[in-house]
């Protein structure tokens, strides 16, 4: 089974570089592709429809716990600047045919100021994740 972890956030705006941290921290398990970036962009097309299961971590602005979402494509994929994921789910399909079970799992964000680090409620709902992805993801799944 190969799975796609997406980070994306912006690195320097705090809380809001949590995807990012917490894809990083999925890097070397077996059968897992990392990605990092600042925005959905359409070279990750390939990638999403050779996966069996894709997931993106992002951030979400406020509190509460850890958000998972099923996705699926969207309506009808657009071509803008950047992508979301259902867009790029879409895209997926529309030119290859095949779409991988897909999730959105959003960590909620306090502290978008500018700097790097996470605020201590980001920080502990990132590493609550990282671990339930490592114990799924690394725990002998085929």
């Amino acid at each position: 089974m190969k799975t796609l972890v997406v980070g994306f956030g912006h690195p320097l705006r705090r809380d809001d570089g949590v995807g990012l941290w917490v894809a990083r921290r999925l890097e070397g398990l077996p059968g897992v592709e990392v990605v990092t970036a600042q925005a959905l962009v359409p070279e990750l097309i390939p990638k999403i429809a050779t996966s069996d299961l894709a997931i993106f971590v992002d951030a979400r602005v406020g509190a509460g716990p850890v958000r998972w979402e099923r996705l699926r494509p969207g309506p009808e994929p657009s071509l803008l600047h950047s992508f979301s994921p259902k867009g790029l789910l879409s895209w997926a399909q529309r030119l290859f045919g095949r779409v991988p079970e897909a999730w959105l799992v959003t960590v909620p964000a306090r502290d978008l100021s500018f700097g790097e680090g996470f605020s201590r409620p980001t920080l502990r709902a990132a590493q609550g994740l990282v671990g339930r992805l490592m114990a799924y993801l690394g725990g002998g799944r085929t």
